[in-house]
């Protein structure tokens, strides 16, 4: 297949900071998807060897990149099948390679302050409208988390997962397109916190508060575990 680096050779990547070279490739994904319609919704990305060799980054690299953009709901991956491109992801939804440009400009507390005004409300919507198999799948996206996070694995991203899944039971399509923009940035802060690993036994604790609150369907308890979440993350950002 043709070469699908920038016409520079390179990913484009905001100047002035140092970002994971699966990070840049997610974005240029975004960027063949959103920008240059390379790949249109419910189409189906080429075979893993041939996208590598046409970004020019291994197969690892690759496969984080997916995985990343798996989370934050742009891309699937089908079993047996293969990796295709979110089906209902409209031509018009958010441009998700602004997330080069948050990356680059945006403080933690901004991101967090923002959190605090959208997640408490999207759990709260959760609570009223999510399935019963929904609200199976978010508990077992806590537990995988906590799993991941005693190994020793990437816990940031399964709890992104964790909260894409409560994004997606609240059942609001402009949430779920903006979730993306603002987890995007909050992921990398988090990659590189120095205080990560006190973060993590903070967010596995918080998790299964939200998730006990979310069981119940208790609405107000919910939107507070969600905002004490948050504040606890952004207390230890400032620590």
């Amino acid at each position: 297949m043709p070469d699908l680096t920038t016409d520079d050779g390179g990913m484009r990547m905001g100047e002035g900071r140092k970002v994971k070279l699966s990070e840049r490739t997610a974005d240029r994904l975004c960027e063949l998807i959103m920008d240059e319609r390379q790949f249109t919704p419910g189409s189906k990305l080429p075979n893993e060897n041939e996208l590598s060799e046409a970004l020019h980054v291994s197969r690892t690299t690759l496969r984080e990149a997916i995985s990343f953009l798996v989370a934050q709901g742009v891309l699937e991956i089908r079993r047996g099948k293969g990796t295709f491109v979110t089906e209902d992801l409209p031509a018009s939804a958010v441009d998700l390679t602004a997330l080069s440009n948050l990356r680059s400009r945006v403080r933690a507390r901004d991101l967090f302050e923002m959190r605090l005004i959208f997640e408490p409300a999207t759990v709260a919507l959760a609570c009223q409208r999510a399935t019963d198999e929904e609200l199976a799948q978010i508990r077992q996206k806590a537990e995988r988390m906590e799993r991941i996070a005693k190994a020793g694995g990437d816990w940031p991203l399964a709890d992104q997962e964790f909260h894409m899944a409560i994004i997606k039971a609240s059942h609001n399509e402009y949430m779920r397109r903006l979730y993306p923009i603002i987890n995007g940035a909050v992921n990398e802060i988090l990659q590189v916190s120095v205080n990560r690993a006190h973060m993590q036994s903070i967010a596995i604790a918080d998790n299964y508060m939200i998730l006990d609150f979310l069981m119940q369907r208790d609405e107000a308890g919910a939107r507070h575990a969600m905002s004490i979440h948050i504040r606890h993350l952004l207390n230890t950002l400032k620590g």
